[in-house]
């Protein structure tokens, strides 16, 4: 029972916390600007050089989509009509000539050859892509398509290979074919199904841009063909339009045209326009600047369909404490454009920091989608001005009563330096207060720099705000901050330096001269710390090894040789007194080879004291121990036989 109480009581705070906080619904918050179609229009520039049919029909689509004007449409048209008549023309550059004909508005009339090469490609040896070019092409030349031979040859395709792509030229062709083509359309979900979700905001093919444009732009046309609803809700509608503006950047003209196709589609279908909301003006507003400005348009940047459309800001909130400051705010339209609409956000009486605003743009039109509860971030500037500020010292044991003077900002410490020594330390309190609102407040970055006069070197402290009071404090004990000076002792320009992200006017103030007394240190070490190394190179590091120790002297050395000789001697003493038994030693070249390798590895070691590096001794051990190994292997293999026989 008591679980369940306190099921209860989580769920129920839970659902609070959801309702009072302000929900995001999906939207797109980037759109095709004005630098974007320029670039867009530089990538396709190198097709009107008119020596590739493919960088010619991406130029076409793209300056058409973009409403550009062609610079030279008469030789454009002139090249399209010549590739197109090329006897050796094989379907894909019908195609592309048909289509690029159409971009320009010149079209062309159909050959005899023409129609033969384009409607021999409607096979089902054919691949689909094939099948797509002599379909699309015959739509565009505005010849007769035989409807049932292609959804034939099509759902012949697609038994054997109905991968993403293939769907996508499926789709296209069944967009311009006439009749029932539902057994297409009913292919939509099983495509869309296959998309990735990247981030829970975009959604995408396997392929990138050019397949995932391909197979969206196929759907939908197809679905008006069908005369049917298109299978994808509005999230998905808007997750897909998410994606291809993230690749607006794209550098090549195929890209590009696929590109502006898609995006072109999402302004003018008869199902989905996803709506972009963005932010307009600087994220910044201020006395000086109080209005945020909202654009409210379509993937392409222009108005979104409808003369009644209605901008609301449904909250106002800010960052730091949930707190909402406003709801139901009607935006007004910018005077002279159709896409901006502004919120007076200072007539609020924000605080400064951090606010979102969620923005809904509604409209008669039911086509659109991603146009509610958009949140946008714009943050709230204030000027600050720096109060009850005074620079003393006082002894560092705390002895005394610190010797405060209060300045003024603007000015400096009258009566000249403000003087140190090691006994002392160094004080600076003010207050940081917002000219808005007129009340102490505090700030992200509040800093004291001591800059040494002729060196030009500083050092940066921190001063942190007291936590009793509304007052910032920097204390520098100058003993303790002897080491980050290098004790270099003399005249010191002293800054405060105030910022913050929300703030319209960061200060940076010297306040006061500064003279430091330091114990005395070594004449060099100090001559070197005054040193400015600014934009100079600094003195060159010498590296000083240590000095190797001196040997021993030859009596030390020697009496240490015989030493480790002597158990060599008593051996050959002994092995002389008690006689040696080589009765089992096998003479062999084996034999002989392993123990001269012994030798030869015992000599080396001794040449590695004497004179050898490790590398070198290493290099020839591995010879001899080479050499070693396989003797001292063949002698055992002989002994071990020798053994085994005499056993016998």
């Amino acid at each position: 029972m008591k679980s369940n109480h306190k099921s209860i009581l989580f769920f129920t705070t839970l659902a609070c916390v959801v309702l009072s906080s302000p929900s995001q619904s999906l939207s797109s918050s980037t759109t095709l600007t004005a630098s974007d179609r320029k670039r867009l229009e530089a990538v396709l520039e190198p097709g009107w050089q008119l020596t590739d049919l493919n960088l010619v029909t991406y130029a076409a689509s793209g300056y058409k989509h973009l409403g550009l004007k062609v610079p030279n449409s008469e030789a454009a048209c002139s090249y399209v009509s010549g590739q197109a008549a090329d006897t050796n023309a094989n379907t894909e550059m019908l195609f592309l000539a048909a289509s690029a004909a159409v971009y320009l508005g010149c079209p062309i009339t159909a050959s005899p050859h023409m129609k033969q090469t384009l409607t021999e490609s409607i096979s089902e040896s054919s691949s689909l892509v094939e099948v797509y070019h002599a379909v699309l092409g015959l739509h565009r030349l505005k010849e007769n398509i035989d409807t049932a031979k292609v959804l034939a040859v099509t759902q012949a395709i697609l038994k054997k290979d109905d991968g993403v792509l293939n769907l996508g030229y499926a789709f296209h062709i069944g967009s311009v074919l006439s009749g029932d083509v539902s057994s297409l359309h009913s292919r939509i979900e099983d495509a869309v199904v296959q998309a990735d979700e990247v981030d829970g905001r975009m959604l995408q093919f396997e392929g990138g841009l050019s397949i995932t444009a391909l197979v969206v732009d196929g759907a939908y046309k197809l679905s008006e063909a069908a005369k049917r609803p298109v299978p994808l809700r509005p999230e998905q509608a808007v997750k897909f339009a998410n994606y291809l503006l993230s690749r607006k950047s794209v550098q090549l003209p195929k890209g590009v045209h696929y590109l502006l196709h898609a995006l072109t589609m999402f302004t003018n279908n008869k199902y989905h326009v996803p709506v972009a909301i963005s932010l307009a003006s600087s994220v910044a507003v201020s006395a000086a600047q109080p209005s945020v400005q909202v654009s409210i348009s379509d993937l392409m940047g222009n108005n979104i369909p409808g003369a009644d459309v209605r901008v609301t800001a449904e909250q106002v909130t800010r960052d730091d404490d949930g707190q909402v400051l406003a709801s139901s705010l009607q935006l007004t339209a910018v005077k002279d454009s159709k896409t901006l609409y502004e919120l007076d956000a200072m007539a609020l009486q924000p605080k400064r920091g951090f606010h979102q605003l969620s923005v809904t743009a509604a409209a008669s039109d039911k086509r659109l989608v991603g146009n509610t509860k958009a949140l946008l971030k714009f943050k709230v500037l204030t000027s600050i001005s720096l109060e009850r500020v005074e620079v003393g010292t006082a002894d560092a044991d705390q002895s005394s009563a610190p010797t405060l003077k209060e300045v003024v900002y603007g000015s400096k410490l009258a009566g000249g330096p403000l003087e140190a020594d090691r006994h002392q330390k160094v004080l600076v309190r003010f207050q940081v207060k917002d000219t808005t609102s007129g009340k102490p407040t505090r700030v992200h970055q509040a800093f004291v720099r001591i800059t040494h006069s002729s060196s030009k070197r500083e050092i940066i402290f921190k001063a942190d705000p007291e936590p009793s009071s509304v007052l910032y404090k920097f204390e520098m004990v100058v003993s303790a901050s002897q080491p980050q000076f290098k004790g270099v002792s003399g005249l010191y320009s002293m800054e405060l330096i105030i910022g913050d992200a929300c703030i319209s006017n960061p200060l940076r103030w010297n306040l006061a001269d500064l003279n430091l007394n330091f114990p005395a240190t070594k004449p060099t070490d100090s001559a070197e710390a005054a040193v400015d190394y600014t934009y100079k190179p600094k003195p060159e590091i010498t590296h000083k090894f240590q000095e190797p120790t001196q040997r021993p002297s030859a009596f030390v050395s020697t009496t240490f040789t015989v030493l480790c000789l002597l158990p060599l001697v008593l051996l050959l003493v002994l092995w002389g007194k008690l006689g040696i038994n080589v009765s089992n030693f096998p003479f062999s070249l084996s034999a002989l080879g392993f123990h001269l390798g012994i030798g030869a590895i015992f000599g080396l070691f001794c040449f590695f004291w004497l004179q050898l590096n490790m590398f070198t001794t290493l290099r020839y051990l591995f010879m001899v121990g080479v050499f070693t190994f396989y003797c001292g292997n063949s002698m055992l293999s002989k002994i071990a036989a020798a053994r085994k026989e005499s056993s016998k």
